[in-house]
């Protein structure tokens, strides 16, 4: 019992000097600081919505972008099979041009056997055929 009456009369002794007020100076102190390192909340949920919409119209570019380069892509294969059509075309009309070309010679020669042929029978009169010989 002594001992537990020596314990409560310590206790009642430390706790009206354990209880007392600090000095305000530096709880005021790192309050400013905090504060001037804080910065208000309209101007934070500003920023924030600031930033949600600046995000959004990166995704919104990005995925225009996105789309830009598909279809650059599309054109360039299209491009590439036009490409390929009209060099195929081209050497068609080359072939085409060149049996032209040896058909046009043909016809020369032809007209020119045939005006042969019509001096021909200009000077010797047309041929007797299916005439009995003497």
């Amino acid at each position: 019992m002594r001992i537990l009456a020596c314990a409560l009369a310590l206790f009642f002794a430390a706790g009206p000097v354990a209880c007392r007020p600090e000095d305000p100076a530096p709880l005021e102190a790192e309050r400013a600081k905090l504060l001037e390192s804080t910065v208000l909340k309209d101007e934070y949920w500003h920023e924030v919505e600031r930033k949600g919409t600046a995000l959004r119209e990166q995704k919104a570019a990005d995925q225009r972008s996105a789309r830009a380069a598909a279809e650059r892509a599309q054109i360039a294969t299209a491009s590439s099979e036009l490409a390929q059509r009209i060099a195929e075309s081209q050497a068609i009309n080359a072939n085409a041009s060149a049996q032209l070309d040896g058909l046009t010679q043909q016809i020369g020669k032809l007209q020119t056997r045939q005006g042969e042929i019509q001096r021909f029978l200009a000077q010797t009169g047309p041929p007797d055929v299916g005439a009995k010989g003497p």
